[in-house]
């Protein structure tokens, strides 16, 4: 029976690697990242990594690549002129009223905050904090909705949005101490 090849891990610098070695490290970076760039061509990956020159690892039978060079072979690959261009996975007029619904939301929720102050432990804790977290609104879906739209925000007739939103965080306290919560009292 011969002996079983030695699992400890080798580092090899690319010069210095078989050509054999080099077949099975590409082989195993395509199979490590086969949803990334499913269009790439075989000669599209074998550029790339003659390109980068990275060491390659054998343990035993096994050739591979270490985290950091296969991360740098993804970014590398990420940047081929092969890859086709993308669609975007939303139309900017889909995402835009979709930001808008979600800054509508707080609007919504900052309009209802007076009516839970009239009475604040008539709302179970899940429909209190959907309201004040909706009321308090979210950095990123503000700065989206501002992106992608100009002009009034206010609906006729309704308190100042701005007004609303600047004071949404004492409004929320005042609830949480009404309500008897703890850290608020």
């Amino acid at each position: 029976m011969p002996p079983s090849p030695d699992p400890t891990p080798i580092c090899i610098p690319y010069a210095q690697a078989t050509p054999h070695q080099i077949c099975l490290v590409l082989a195993y970076s395509m199979a490590a990242l086969p949803e990334h760039f499913p269009t790439l061509s075989f000669g599209a990956w074998a550029d790339v990594l003659l390109q980068l020159k990275p060491d390659v690892w054998v343990a035993g039978d096994a050739v591979y690549l270490d985290d950091e060079d296969l991360q740098h072979l993804t970014q590398r690959l990420a940047a081929f002129s092969e890859l086709p261009e993308l669609d975007p996975p939303i139309s900017p007029d889909r995402a835009a009223y979709v930001f808008k619904r979600l800054f509508n939301y707080q609007d919504e929720a900052l309009e209802a905050l007076p009516d839970m102050a009239a009475n604040p432990l008539a709302y179970g804790s899940r429909v209190f904090t959907l309201v004040t977290n909706l009321a308090l609104g979210n950095s990123v879906v503000d700065e989206l909705f501002h992106a992608t739209h100009r002009g009034p925000q206010g609906r006729p007739g309704r308190v100042d949005p701005a007004l609303a939103r600047a004071t949404a965080h004492e409004q929320v306290r005042e609830l949480r101490r009404a309500r008897g919560e703890m850290g608020y009292s």
